[in-house]
This record gives C-alpha cells, sequence and structure tokens, in this order.
C-alpha cells in the first residue's frame, strides 16, 4: 500500500502527497556564485596590465567597463614576437613577415564588451572604413583634375590617418608578451582591472 501510494502521489488518505522525488533533478543553480579573485584565480592584476594563464578564460564581464558582457562574447586572437624581431624592417620586409610569422605566439580569447562599448566600436569601425575609401576616393578624384602630386599626398596622409584611427578605437586588448605559461594583456580598463586580484609574480 506504501508503495502503491507513493506512485500515484497520494497518501493514505487520498491527499496528494508532499514527500519529494528522490530521483527528480537538483534545483540549486549550478552558476558559481563566488566573486573573480582569491587564491585559485588564473587571471590577475599587475598594474595596468592583465595577467593570465594562456588556457584561462576571461570573467564575462566588460573588459572596459566591468559591466555585464553581452553575448556571445567577441572572439579575439592576439599574437605577439620578441621586438627584437622588429629591426629586420631596417633590412626588407618581406624578411621581417616571414620571421614574425614563424616566430609569433598567439592566443585566442573570448573578450567581454558591454553593449555600450560594443555599439562604440562598431560606429569607430564604420568610420574608419569610410574614411579609408573616401581617402582613396578623394585622391583619385583630384587626380583626374591633373593634380597627381597633391592627390597623392592628399590620399597617402588621409589613409594612414585612418589606419591608425582603426587600430586605436576598435581594438579591444593587446598582448604585450606572450609565453608558455603566461600572457601579459594591455586594453583593459581600470574598472575591469579592479575588480581582479593582483598579480603575485
Amino acid at each position: 500500500m506504501p508503495l502503491v501510494c507513493y506512485l500515484f502521489g497520494r497518501d493514505y488518505r487520498g491527499r496528494a502527497s508532499i514527500d519529494r522525488n528522490p530521483y527528480a533533478p537538483s534545483k540549486a543553480t549550478l552558476k558559481s556564485t563566488a566573486p573573480i579573485g582569491g587564491d585559485s584565480a588564473d587571471v590577475w592584476r599587475d598594474g595596468k596590465w592583465l595577467v593570465m594563464d594562456v588556457d584561462a578564460a576571461l570573467p564575462h564581464r566588460c573588459v572596459k567597463c566591468n559591466a555585464p558582457a553581452e553575448t556571445p562574447m567577441k572572439r579575439q586572437t592576439l599574437y605577439w614576437h620578441h621586438p627584437a624581431i622588429y629591426l629586420l624592417l631596417l633590412f626588407w620586409i618581406v624578411i621581417y613577415v616571414i620571421v614574425a610569422a614563424i616566430a609569433r605566439k598567439t592566443l585566442k580569447l573570448e573578450v567581454g564588451l558591454c553593449a555600450e562599448h560594443r555599439r562604440a566600436r562598431r560606429r569607430a569601425l564604420t568610420i574608419g572604413l569610410i574614411g579609408l575609401f573616401g581617402s582613396i576616393a578623394a585622391g583619385l578624384g583630384l587626380t583626374w583634375f591633373n593634380r597627381p602630386g597633391p592627390a597623392l599626398l592628399v590620399g597617402l596622409v588621409a589613409f594612414l590617418g585612418f589606419v591608425i584611427y582603426l587600430m586605436v578605437k576598435t581594438r579591444i586588448l593587446y598582448a604585450k608578451k606572450i609565453d608558455a605559461d603566461e600572457a601579459r594583456i594591455g586594453g583593459c580598463g581600470e574598472e575591469f582591472l579592479s575588480s581582479l586580484p593582483s598579480y603575485r609574480g
């Protein structure tokens, strides 16, 4: 009789049983509520730099203002090589490109951005691309009016200016150093860095 009552969810008096099903899945949340930081953290702050294990994941917060990040996170690949390799530019850019491609180290990340900083980055990307194509059009337009010298100068200056604008305004994070175990990264906002534990070396 007790087994029959349990199976049909009734007690001996016909009322619905209030006993919990021991086989029901737990309703406890699987999301950790522990704050970032502590002895087991693998993401730290060292001054203005973010230091992290190369196989670590960044918290789901905006790396600029520490607000909750929009999903999906922005995938970014960072590249780094030893600064001495830049000396090869003094000889031949092709040599530099080949050596840098061989010697560089990479780090793939999922980077968090809030809605506001995503919009700002898209706006900067739009402005930069319009400026790039506009500078090319301006240079060609001046050339059409038989002014090739000023056209090349204006077009080149404007083009380089918008390239720098895109590099500065659309870049999220950049690598200061990447080795076999850790990466040192720049570009994070003060609010985000303040939420991380201090790097102990």
